[in-house]
């Protein structure tokens, strides 16, 4: 084993909401390529808004994996596809986060591995602040999830679906030196606050979406301004076209799980 810690390291790349067919389309065209560019030994993608802005499903789950995603984290939207219910507890690449109801189907966290052989606990988290819902403490949900996890797994990635950005860093410095990279997803807009924090703790307030930027959080803009200036409900529908792609990148130390560097990652339009 090396004394280098950057030859004993690996890298890994989160990409934040998918949205629709646009960002599905995006990572079809790119993630492969920036997949072999950047030697990502593990990918991340939240998948809550792939099926036309709306959650997802079994289809576009194996459609991501198949690209190179390991693992899919959810949201606030997990359940808009119905049968996603029992499709969730089908493989444990998907999870939800670690506190929603008691009676969720599904799981919080789980572990996988990279081709090397490293592995990796990813936790799922959702916030409460303008949340709604009345979801369970994050906190107490993320320290169960901990205890859970067993003690030889050093790397762990954490994903905060919130609102807030207090909120989301809250979870940040609370988990600063337990975990390898906290972010955030949810707000569809990425944030340049990237920082190493002083236990090792890699953290970013918002991934941002992987969806079309011409919208209103990758949504027609006609109809979400309609909602807002009317005050009247409005069918949302996702822009299916000129998808950007937002990711953030964190080479990780195996032997300790804390962060060695981050990296955001944008590749506009074509």
């Amino acid at each position: 084993m090396s004394d280098n810690p950057a030859l004993n390291s690996i890298n890994t790349l989160i990409i934040g909401d998918i949205i629709g067919r646009a960002g599905r389309v995006a990572l079809k065209d790119h993630l492969p390529r920036l997949i072999d560019r950047h030697q990502i030994d593990f990918v991340i993608a939240n998948g809550e808004n792939m099926a036309a802005g709306f959650g997802t499903n079994a289809r576009l789950a194996d459609e991501m994996f198949e690209l190179g995603v390991n693992v899919l984290t959810n949201g606030n939207h997990c359940w808009d596809q119905r049968d996603f219910l029992e499709q969730i507890d089908e493989d444990d690449r998907l999870i939800r986060p670690m506190n929603f109801s008691a009676y969720a189907p599904g799981r919080g966290w789980t572990i996988q591995e990279t081709a090397s052989g490293d592995r990796i606990a990813v936790i799922n988290l959702i916030g409460q602040v303008f949340m709604g819902m009345g979801w369970d403490c994050p906190f107490a949900a993320v320290e169960r999830a901990l205890e859970e996890i067993p003690d030889d797994i050093k790397i762990i990635i954490v994903d905060m679906h919130a609102e807030a950005s207090s909120e989301k860093m809250g979870i940040g410095w609370f988990l600063d030196g337990k975990a390898s990279f906290v972010y955030g997803t949810h707000t569809h807009i990425p944030t340049c606050d990237e920082i190493i924090h002083p236990s090792g703790t890699a953290y970013q307030s918002d991934i941002g979406m992987t969806g079309s930027y011409h919208s209103i959080i990758g949504m027609k803009v006609e109809s979400a301004l309609k909602r807002m200036v009317q005050k009247l409900p409005q069918r949302f529908e996702a822009v299916e076209r000129g998808a950007s792609i937002f990711a953030t990148m964190v080479k990780i130390n195996t032997q300790t799980g804390m962060a060695l560097a981050i990296e955001r990652i944008h590749i506009p339009p074509a």
